[in-house]
């Protein structure tokens, strides 16, 4: 999504799937989807730096009083928005300049999966190493985090999906 309008629409059906279907499914207490790091992950590339940050803080904030995980996803997300753009810089490095979205039909399937895989394991990973309260159980934080990083990948690519390509030539 290259103009900000369509990305805040989008991001307003992305919470609210979050919030009133993905914030129910919990699988043994181990796999919890997570589809809202999506919005991070597909907002513009030229959008303000201290801006992403500002909405990274208030969507991990909003799902913290959901959840009442007392600020957990608050660092999660906020830590995304302040890697996102190295990120983007690593995997598309004009994005920017040729006003790129991020979706699969874009950038292709090899880009967006490198791109979903590094952004949420990033948030996952931060999410559930403090959710553990500390490194001694690290192979659990990890399996815990590689699972839903598998899920919610495939989760947010089938959402991506019928995102329609861009039609800037």
């Amino acid at each position: 999504m290259t103009r900000p309008g369509p990305w805040i629409v989008f991001s307003f059906w992305v919470l609210l799937a979050q919030i009133l279907l993905m914030s129910q499914i919990e699988v043994g207490g181990y796999l919890s989807p997570y589809l809202y790091p999506l919005v991070l992950v597909l907002a513009p590339a030229n959008f303000n730096r201290l801006g992403l940050l500002a909405i990274g803080a208030a969507l991990g904030l909003g799902i913290d009083l959901h959840e009442g995980s007392g600020g957990l996803h608050m660092m999660a997300s906020s830590l995304l928005a302040y890697v996102r753009p190295w990120i983007l810089n690593g995997i598309v490095p004009r994005a920017a300049e040729e006003q790129l979205s991020f979706v699969p039909q874009d950038i292709g399937l090899g880009k967006w999966t490198t791109l979903v895989l590094l952004t949420l394991g990033i948030h996952h990973l931060w999410l559930f190493l403090w959710a553990s309260h500390g490194t001694h159980i690290f192979s659990l934080v990890l399996g815990r985090s590689v699972l839903n990083v598998v899920v919610s990948a495939a989760l947010s690519t089938a959402v991506a999906w019928f995102i329609p390509k861009s039609q800037q030539g």
